[in-house]
C-alpha cells in the first residue's frame, strides 16, 4: 500500500522553511520526509530534467520515503518548489485530496534579496542586485505569492490550507509553532528547541576568497587532497563553512531597490492580503 504525507509545506523558499523543518522534526508525533525537495508533484517533463537534483518520478520511490515512519505518526513533506508550478495543486489533489497544504511567505522584496545573496555566496551570481530587478528575474518572480498560491485555493477546501507569515515566526516562534501544530493535528503543547536558527544571509566580503571556497578550482582540489589524508570529511566541511561564514557580512536592501520591488509586487501583495485576510501593508513600506 502506498504511503502519502498528511501535510505538505509547498513554499516559499528563503522564507524560513529550514527552521520549520527543524522544529517540526523535533515533534514526537511528526515524521518529516527525509528528503527535502522531492519535486514529485510537478509535471513529468520538469521532473525528468531535475533528476540530477533528486527529483523522484515513480510513485513507489516517493512513498518509500515514508516507510520508516513510526506507526500512527503524522507524515509531512517540505518541497518549496511546489507552489511555483501551477499544475502541482491538481497533481497533489489527484493523489492525496485530504492532505493539508501549508505555505509560509515573507516580505517579497526581502525574499528576493535573500535569494540573490545566496546565489552570490555560491559563486553563481556576479551581477549587482540592481541589475537583476525585473519581474522575470529568478530572484523576483518567486515573490508573486498570490499568483503562485491561487491554484491551491481553487483546488483544495479553504480549511485544508494554512498560510503562515515569516514575520510571525520571527516575532513569536513558540506561538507560531503551537498554532501550526494545532493545524497539523498533533499535540500543540510540545515545545521544540528553537535556539538553533536557520541559514543566515549575507554577501561575501572578498569575492575572490568566496569563489575560491565555493567554486571548483585547482587550489581547492590540491588543499583538499592533502587534508583528506589527515582530516575527516565532516571536519573539513566544518572548516570550509566557517571560513565562508567569516567572509560574509550582513547586507541591507537599498531604499532604491526596495522602492522598485514594491512597485513590481504591489498589485500581487494587495490581492494576497484580501485572499488570506491579513494586513500586509508593512510589505509596502519603504523602510
Amino acid at each position: 500500500m502506498n504511503i502519502f504525507p498528511n501535510f505538505i509545506i509547498i513554499g516559499a523558499g528563503k522564507c524560513g522553511t529550514t527552521s520549520l523543518h527543524d522544529y517540526l522534526n523535533q515533534h514526537p508525533q511528526i515524521y518529516i520526509c527525509p528528503q527535502k525537495e522531492t519535486f514529485f508533484f510537478i509535471n513529468e517533463e520538469t521532473r525528468e530534467k531535475l533528476k540530477p537534483w533528486g527529483a523522484l518520478t515513480r510513485v513507489e520511490d516517493y512513498c518509500s520515503l515514508f516507510q520508516d515512519a513510526p506507526k500512527s505518526s503524522v507524515l509531512g513533506e517540505i518541497s518549496t518548489n511546489y507552489y511555483a508550478y501551477p499544475e502541482s495543486a491538481q497533481l497533489i489533489y489527484n493523489h492525496i485530496p485530504t492532505v493539508k497544504i501549508i505555505a509560509i511567505f515573507r516580505d517579497p522584496a526581502e525574499r528576493a534579496f535573500s535569494s540573490y545573496q545566496m546565489h552570490v555566496r555560491q559563486g553563481i551570481e556576479q551581477r549587482s542586485f540592481e541589475q537583476v530587478l525585473s519581474p522575470d528575474s529568478k530572484y523576483v518572480k518567486r515573490g508573486f505569492y498570490f499568483s503562485e498560491i491561487i491554484p491551491y485555493f481553487k483546488t483544495f477546501e479553504r480549511q485544508s490550507i494554512k498560510i503562515l507569515l515569516y514575520d510571525d515566526l520571527c516575532q513569536n516562534p513558540l506561538e507560531f509553532m503551537q498554532d501550526l501544530f494545532n493545524f497539523i493535528g498533533v499535540d500543540n503543547n510540545f515545545i521544540p528547541d528553537m535556539s538553533k536558527k536557520g541559514r543566515k544571509g549575507g554577501l561575501p566580503k572578498n569575492k575572490y576568497l568566496n569563489n575560491l571556497l565555493t567554486k571548483p578550482n585547482l587550489l581547492r582540489r590540491s588543499i583538499a587532497a592533502v587534508l583528506k589524508l589527515t582530516m575527516p570529511l565532516q571536519l573539513r566541511q566544518q572548516i570550509r563553512s566557517g571560513m565562508i561564514k567569516k567572509n560574509t557580512y550582513k547586507a541591507q536592501l537599498s531604499p532604491e531597490a526596495r522602492k522598485q520591488l514594491i512597485e513590481i509586487y504591489k498589485s500581487d501583495i494587495l490581492k494576497l492580503q484580501d485572499l488570506i485576510e491579513r494586513d500586509l501593508s508593512n510589505w509596502l513600506y519603504l523602510s
